[in-house]
């Protein structure tokens, strides 16, 4: 197990794509602190990756859009464990029931999103990057978008606080570099949250990848436990897409309307 001993932080760690990050890098040793603004969900995904009997998993209650929140749960962390090796900002999200053409959207909406999706990680970064840099080493991985890479109707402000978390990114990877830590993004496409029955895995597929399936959260854990590992230290201010190929041309953003099933 190639992250034994190493603790691993997960924002959205009671999520679908956030708990598929923890199980792997607890499958590789890590103890990993679930941060989630829900208690339930953190102790459930805290206690399905415990039971795999691989690693440690331990929920922790924090809303990251508040900076004194942040500091406080990353304090505890350093208190509890000693350390902080690897960071994966995955809190957030598009909000599908939310969006809206942005001269409709509310102003509470934007800021809410914004929050989450951009100072969220910012804050995270801010309050655990010190650590690292005593340490002289760190991993930080951000969950941002292809959305923010292609742009996408509906979706101005998430696609404005993904794209930034990219650009600060580049900017994090040149300043924390010469302290042995590297800062990458991984850009999911769409991720299907629903029981994924033979047809309706075709109909995604067709809509939304150039391959013949949909997105899973696994195929985003996957890329994220890639960049946790020792084998991908020579890469850094990276962002990645797990899409299938949509981005090539965000396939199913076009005039073809194929309902859902």
């Amino acid at each position: 197990m190639k992250l034994a001993n190493q603790v691993a932080i997960v924002t959205g760690g009671g999520g679908a794509i956030g708990r598929a990050i923890g199980r792997q890098l607890a499958e590789e040793g890590a103890t990993v602190v679930l941060f989630d603004l829900f208690k339930d969900g953190a102790e459930q995904a805290a206690a399905e990756i415990n039971a795999l009997g691989k690693g440690r998993a331990v929920p922790c209650v924090a809303n990251v859009s508040v900076y004194a929140d942040t500091c406080a749960a990353v304090d505890k962390v350093v208190q509890d464990f000693g350390r902080i090796d690897i960071l994966v900002n995955c809190a957030g999200g598009s909000a599908r029931d939310k969006m809206r053409v942005y001269h409709e959207q509310t102003m509470e909406v934007v800021n809410w999103m914004l929050g989450a999706n951009l100072f969220g990680p910012l804050h995270c970064i801010h309050a655990v990057s010190k650590h690292m840099v005593k340490a002289k080493s760190g991993r930080i991985i951000n969950i941002t978008s292809i959305v923010a890479l292609n742009g996408k109707p509906a979706c101005t402000e998430y696609a404005a606080a993904k794209g930034a978390i990219i650009a600060a990114s580049k900017c994090l990877a040149m300043e924390l570099g010469p302290h042995n830590i590297t800062v990458n993004c991984v850009a999911p496409g769409l991720v299907e949250r629903r029981e994924l029955t033979p047809q309706l895995e075709a109909n995604l597929a067709y809509r939304h990848s150039c391959v013949n399936r949909a997105c899973r959260q696994d195929d985003i854990a996957n890329m994220v436990r890639f960049l946790a590992l020792p084998e991908s230290d020579y890469i850094t201010g990276q962002n990645i897409a797990v899409d299938g190929g949509r981005s090539l041309g965000l396939k199913g953003d076009d005039v073809r309307k194929i309902p859902d099933l």
